[in-house]
This record gives structure tokens, sequence and C-alpha cells, in this order.
């Protein structure tokens, strides 16, 4: 019977997400991914911004445009303007990973079908999204939108 309580144990501890709970993570990325592209499907800029790390700072890149650490309410505005300019057909989460360290990070991609307003061409651009666990949550550190 010890035996069968040793090995349940060891199974226990190897099953997935066992080494996020031990780091003090939380394994449902997928989830927060999720959350960020149906943020992104309506457009919530301030509510995308407000997903930064304490400090208020992500790193914030649009194609053309350079990158860097802003404030939220310069996250906002960026993002209003870049769905301002363009219209979403679709966005579907990606590949999501846990990169581990600490605090833990990880990251996911957006695939998203856009098109400019008034226009029925469409292009799928990647949005990456690159997280950090803070204060019992995941947080977005940088938003990447690569053609």
């Amino acid at each position: 019977m010890r035996i069968l309580r040793v090995l349940v144990l060891a199974l226990l501890l190897a099953a997935p997400g066992t080494a996020l709970r031990a780091q003090g993570g939380d394994p449902r990325l997928e989830g927060f991914v999720a959350r960020v592209a149906r943020l992104w499907e309506a457009e919530d800029a301030d509510a995308l911004a407000h997903l930064a790390p304490s400090g208020g700072r992500m790193v914030l890149e649009v194609a053309g445009e350079g990158a860097g650490p802003v404030p939220e309410r310069h996250a906002a505005a960026a993002l209003r303007s870049l769905f301002a300019d363009r219209e979403t057909v679709s966005i579907r989460p990606g590949r999501v990973t846990v990169a581990g360290g600490e605090p833990l990070q990880g990251f996911g991609e957006l695939a998203w079908t856009s098109r400019s307003r008034g226009v029925s061409a469409a292009r799928t651009s990647t949005v990456y999204v690159g997280v950090v666990w803070e204060g019992g949550q995941w947080r977005v550190r940088e938003l990447r939108v690569l053609p």
C-alpha cells in the first residue's frame, strides 16, 4: 500500500501544472491569452493597456513603428489608433508557452486577420503577447504586432 501511495504522489508531482503551482503561478495561461484575444476583437484598447504589469508600462510594437516600454495611457492611445485604421476579420489564439523563470513568464500568439477600414482585402498578422505572473495573475508585459 505504501508503494502505491509513493507512485500516486510521484504521478501527481509529474502532472502538468504542478510545477507552475509550486512556483506560485497559474497554469491557465491559455485562458488568459484567450481573454486578450476577446479584448482585441472587441477593440478594447483601454482594457488591453490596463493588463500591464504594476508600474503600468508595457512594451508595445506595432509594425512599422518602434518598440519600447510605454505608460498605460500611451499604450491605449496607440492601440486605439491601430484599431481605428484596421477592422478585425478574425482573431485566433495560437501557441501558448509558459517559459518559466522568476517571476514566471510566458507568451502566446494570436493570428489576427484584419483589413483597412473600407477595403475588402484582408491580411493576417501575428500578435505576440508576452506575459509575466504578478500579484497572483498574468499581466501583459509586451504586445508586438508582427507582419
